[in-house]
């Protein structure tokens, strides 16, 4: 699962995105990859940051938190 994020403001020159993935690993665990940066940059998709779940629940929940935390700071999901 991939759910994408985006911060646009042209009076202040913010042109944001935040992306989250949300998938299996060969361990049988979960992992949410995050990604983030300016909209339009050549450099896309380096996966900045990766944490690691022992459960599927456990990893919706926390995707649940982190998409609820950037839609407070103006993020939409796109």
């Amino acid at each position: 699962m991939i759910v994408h994020l985006e911060h646009i403001d042209p009076a202040k020159n913010m042109y944001r995105y935040y992306q989250l993935y949300l998938s299996p690993s060969l361990f049988n665990d979960w992992i949410i990859k995050k990604d983030w940066g300016r909209i339009g940059q050549k450099c896309r998709h380096n996966f900045r940051e990766a944490l690691s779940f022992s459960s599927l629940s456990e990893a919706q929940s926390a995707l649940e938190k982190y998409i609820q935390a950037k839609t407070q700071h103006g993020y939409k999901i796109i």
